[in-house]
């Protein structure tokens, strides 16, 4: 089966949950809002994409456990196509518990990967790859996901890195083997080693033939292109929940290289795109249309 984007990485299930302005150690707390949801960078953005309208499957495995069924069906929900998940009897999808504040949308992740199994190799099939017309990858199920990178890279099948922290030295050799590598600016703060967007897209640049882009909430994004440095302003919008916003610009993003947009008509699209997103509780509770995107984008 052929696929318009192949996505891997971490499957995780989310559990978020409104925070009290005021918590009593050891006590019972009503809140307005817990939800429980698919989550994860490659999972969000695996399902901006299907809602872009684009064929998307998401690689990697599944047993009979809860958690395992509810990230199966989440992804389904989505329009992901979840063919090449591969069983495996003691794989369990990693949980995060996700607390949001209801004053600024800020979240913070608690997570566990006990009983994870990250992609390995000998499960890939090199014909999946090959087939597809994109590629889109974490940088947390390394092993595996460098492996899809080089299957990419040899077949001339453009890839999208969605990278946040891991070991510098293989998270260098995936900036190095992507074409176009998307990272928050903590991330490239700690893989460069230096302070401002600037020069840490410079410096990354350095490591890879493809396309660089820094993102930083909102403060915007920059990108790289024939040694100019593009920005793009974030969006403004109420935010309630920031879980996924990343995810999203990312997905967004690849559904516009698909579409044949240019950097910057990329960049714009997934600003807005997730500008939208962190007006909503929970990373895949709503996904606007290329309608209302636009309109957002019009609208600035």
């Amino acid at each position: 089966m052929q696929f318009d984007v192949i996505v891997s990485g971490m499957m995780v299930v989310d559990i978020l949950s409104e925070v009290p302005s005021t918590i009593k150690k050891g006590a019972k707390h009503e809140v307005s809002k817990i939800l429980v949801q698919g989550g994860a960078p490659a999972g969000n953005a695996a399902c901006v994409i299907a809602q872009n309208n684009l064929k998307t499957a998401f690689l990697g495995y599944k047993a009979n456990n809860t958690l395992s069924l509810i990230a199966n069906e989440e992804l389904k929900k989505c329009d992901v196509d979840t063919s090449l998940l591969i069983e495996s009897k003691n794989f369990q999808p990693a949980i995060a518990v996700v607390e949001v504040d209801p004053n600024n949308g800020d979240r913070t992740v608690f997570y566990s990967t006990n009983n994870y199994k990250p992609l390995q190799p000998k499960d890939i099939n090199e014909e999946w790859i090959k087939n597809s017309r994109l590629l889109l990858v974490d940088g947390y199920d390394v092993v595996g996901n460098l492996e899809l990178l080089k299957i990419a890279k040899k077949h001339s099948i453009p890839s999208v890195l969605d990278i946040e922290a891991g070991d510098i030295s293989i998270l260098k050799e995936m900036i190095s083997l992507g074409s176009h590598i998307i990272l928050p600016l903590e991330g490239a703060q700690m893989i460069s080693g230096l302070e401002t967007p600037e020069e840490c897209i410079k410096s990354l640049s350095k490591l890879t033939k493809g396309l660089l882009v820094i993102t930083d909430g909102a403060n915007g994004s920059w990108a790289l292109e024939n040694h100019k440095i593009i920005h793009q302003a974030a969006f403004p919008t109420k935010v309630v929940d920031t879980t996924g916003c990343g995810d999203a610009f990312h997905g967004a993003y690849a559904s516009a290289l698909l579409k044949g947009r240019n950097l910057a008509e990329r960049m714009e699209y997934a600003s807005a795109y997730a500008s939208i997103i962190a007006a909503h509780f929970g990373g895949r509770s709503y996904f606007p249309t290329m309608e209302e995107v636009q309109q957002k984008i019009l609208k600035k």
